[in-house]
């Protein structure tokens, strides 16, 4: 009882975190390659086979990369794309070429809106310290007020290439049979 209540530690303390090289002898291999893949990591089979081969036990590498592979099929869609390009500056390019253009179109239009939301966020701030020196001390109100028209002009580029990449995103979705989410049309 007592080995099987270890066993149970050492898979679960595997799956949430970097591998302990006593826990190597209870891994279920499979599963941790599907969990690596479905978390956006790259391959960590020769970091397990390093820190397993220390304590004499060699990682099921078939197990781990078919695992690995089921995890990529739930990973590599068009909807975790969405998802991960709302957090996430990077793509972390695992997925094979069958599944990747899903995923990296969606990845690229949420991580496209999301900054184009923080730029104007930035230039709305920017455009009201203008507003507000233009009314209270500008020393040139001319200037002051060039500067309020470039950033209005900033602004009007940024509406731009969000409607682009919200009808472009919607229209590759719709040409593929998908209804684009919901969230598309908050940008």
């Amino acid at each position: 009882m007592r080995a099987v209540a270890l066993g149970l530690v050492g898979v679960i303390s595997i799956s949430c975190s970097t591998i302990r090289p006593e826990h190597c002898p209870y891994a279920d291999w499979q599963a941790t390659g599907e969990l690596h893949a479905s978390k956006g990591f790259q391959s960590r089979l020769p970091s397990l086979v390093e820190t397993c081969t220390r304590v004499g036990i060699m990682p099921d590498g078939e197990a781990y990369i078919a695992g690995y592979q089921q995890g990529l099929l739930r990973f590599c869609t068009i909807e975790n794309g969405w998802v991960w390009g709302q957090s996430r500056d990077v793509n972390p390019g695992i997925c094979p070429p069958a599944l990747r253009t899903g995923f990296d179109r969606a990845f690229k239009a949420r991580a496209t809106l999301e900054q184009l939301d923080r730029d104007e966020s930035n230039l709305l701030s920017r455009r009201h310290q203008l507003e507000d020196q233009m009314g209270l001390t500008a020393e040139n109100p001319y200037t002051t007020y060039l500067a309020i028209k470039e950033v209005q002009r900033e602004l009007d580029r940024l509406d731009t290439e969000r409607r682009n990449t919200r009808i472009g995103f919607a229209t590759w979705l719709k040409a593929h049979g998908l209804e684009p989410p919901v969230e598309l049309f908050k940008y």
